[in-house]
């Protein structure tokens, strides 16, 4: 394979410029017979400079005299990962990261961007990682932490400036890897039994049946991943079933379903009893989900490939809750997927909310009356969320909010709750609310 430099290079330039999707590179890569440790090496790198891009951007801006719109976009994905090992890396030595930067600058560039690079790179080695100093608050800690700025003035504005930096330094930090225990085949006990005699570090979270595996290099390898004894998932996904909370025996509808995460969890709550219809778009999603539930043991799950925006006439007044966890932006996601924080701006959050709430107005007509409806994203933009519920709400007098933790709109963030980020609001369904509106109103 190529220098394993040059591949990360490759990668970072196909995620900016070129519309790939960082896990989805590296999953290929993985299954490539790669090194591991050439593996590692490039997941390090290529996550690393996608995550803190802008204040990357910012050293190279305030040490070239060459404007950032001019350099060619190789050649500042090479200065980009060589101050990236330089600030945040101390496994190679600075004139090592220069020489090699040097060599990829004379693969892609030419005798200018050579010298350019070589220029740059020793200047920046001899100096220490530089404070941000470029105007407000705001653009200092949007540029500082690498994220959007519409993104840091949302939480500036409304949560004030020591929560936002708590918040940014959180989504720039590994996620843990957490796991669902499947009590549908083993108990939390003896999970946690069975994996520390295999050498697994374990630590207990909020939910009861999440545990954070803290060395999870080969558990998915084990037999209890394989005979469906857990399912890798974000405490914030959990979180989210555990507030529907569905009881036996009653009849549930996941819209938006794939990969099966939610489903089988709701599944297991109701102990594999009543009946849960699992839909969504296409007939690979559907195979996750179908893939998942076997594993998992799950055996009260029917799927169906359905559009969510469009109404389906066999559903109308049919279940006692529907799960509505609606494509969005992803912006709770930033930690876990860096790449996001590029390739999703406010006009694309704005048109996601329009289809956020397409979905739920076709969600309602499948809820029973006294049934309940939960709404929820991966995203933490008030657009997708408080917006999408207060109209659904107003269009629809029959519906009125269930408190979650006393909020009508629960957000969880990595700051705080150890999560992804993710907004969760309950809904109940009641046609007596509408008559008392239309008696009194």
């Amino acid at each position: 394979m190529k220098n394993p430099r040059e591949k990360a290079l490759q990668i970072i330039n196909d995620v900016l410029y070129k519309g790939a999707f960082l896990e989805e590179s590296l999953e290929i890569l993985k299954k490539s017979n790669i090194d591991e440790r050439d593996y590692n090496f490039i997941k390090e790198i290529t996550t690393g400079v996608i995550r803190n891009r802008t204040y990357l951007d910012y050293v190279i801006k305030i040490n070239s005299r060459v404007k950032i719109k001019r350099i060619h976009k190789i050649i500042l994905s090479i200065l980009e990962m060589a101050i990236y090992q330089m600030y945040f890396l101390d496994k190679v030595p600075d004139y090592s990261i220069v020489d090699e930067s040097v060599n990829l600058a004379k693969i892609y560039g030419n005798r200018g961007s050579i010298s350019f690079t070589n220029g740059i790179l020793r200047s920046i080695s001899k100096k220490d990682a530089p404070q941000v100093k470029i105007g407000d608050s705001i653009d200092n800690l949007s540029t500082f932490y690498s994220h959007p700025k519409f993104y840091t003035e949302y939480f500036y504005n409304n949560y004030g400036e020591e929560f936002t930096k708590k918040l940014l330094k959180a989504n720039n930090e590994m996620p843990p890897f957490t796991i669902r225990v499947n009590t549908l085949k083993t108990s939390k006990s003896d999970l946690m039994s069975n994996l520390k005699e295999l050498g697994f570090e374990i630590e207990e979270t909020v939910y009861d049946n999440a545990l954070n595996i803290l060395n999870p290099k080969g558990v998915i390898d084990t037999k209890y991943f394989d005979e469906g004894h857990f399912y890798v998932q974000d405490l914030g996904s959990i979180l989210v079933a555990s507030f529907l909370n569905p009881r036996e025996n009653s009849s549930l509808l996941d819209l938006c379903a794939a990969p099966g995460g939610k489903t089988t969890h709701l599944a297991e709550l109701m102990n594999n009893t009543g009946e849960i219809m699992a839909c969504d778009k296409s007939q690979g999603k559907i195979k996750l989900i179908q893939e998942n539930a076997k594993r998992l043991g799950v055996k009260n799950i029917e799927t169906r490939v359905n559009d969510a925006r469009v109404l389906n006439k066999d559903f109308i007044d049919k279940f006692d809750y529907v799960l509505v966890d609606a494509p969005c932006s992803g912006t709770g996601l930033y930690r876990k997927k860096p790449d996001i924080k590029w390739n999703k701006d406010l006009e694309d959050i704005k048109s996601l909310a329009e289809i956020q709430l397409e979905i739920l107005d076709k969600a309602k007509d499948y809820v029973k009356d006294g049934g309940e409806l939960l709404y929820s994203t991966c995203s933490l933009s008030k657009i997708e969320n408080e917006d999408v519920v207060n109209k659904f709400l107003e269009n629809n007098k029959n519906f009125k909010i269930k408190k979650l933790r006393d909020r009508e709109v629960l957000k969880l963030f990595p700051s705080t709750d150890g999560s992804d980020g993710f907004s969760i609001s309950l809904m109940e369904k009641n046609w007596l609310w509408a008559f008392a509106v239309f008696l009194f109103d």
